[in-house]
């Protein structure tokens, strides 16, 4: 884990899963027992491609990701919180690159 805090016999660990495909099969073994989930997404990535597969943009690729992860059985009584990061670039880019790119 990136961190871990306890509090009130509570233990919070924070995992960065990688986004990239072939990083997400090292997710599954932290699935089980997870009580909340933190999805971040990039906002600024609309104009972009996956390094993988330069045929698929990155935010259509994260918005099936994220449909993907919310459908999985471990996930059913789990809490989660999508957080857009990434503002200050897409407040620049998004003056050039019109978001009808994506």
């Amino acid at each position: 884990p990136l961190g871990e805090s306890k509090r009130g016999g509570e233990v919070y660990r924070l995992y960065d899963v990688g986004g990239q495909r072939n990083e997400r099969r090292k997710w599954i073994h932290l699935f089980e027992g997870v009580n909340a989930v933190i999805f971040c997404a990039a906002i600024s990535e609309y104009d972009q491609m996956l390094f993988e597969d330069e045929t698929k943009n990155r935010m259509m690729e994260t918005k099936e990701l994220f449909d993907w992860v919310l459908k999985q059985r471990c996930f059913e009584k789990t809490s989660f919180m999508l957080f857009l990061n990434k503002f200050d670039i897409f407040e620049r880019k998004i003056q050039k690159v019109p978001l009808s790119v994506c």
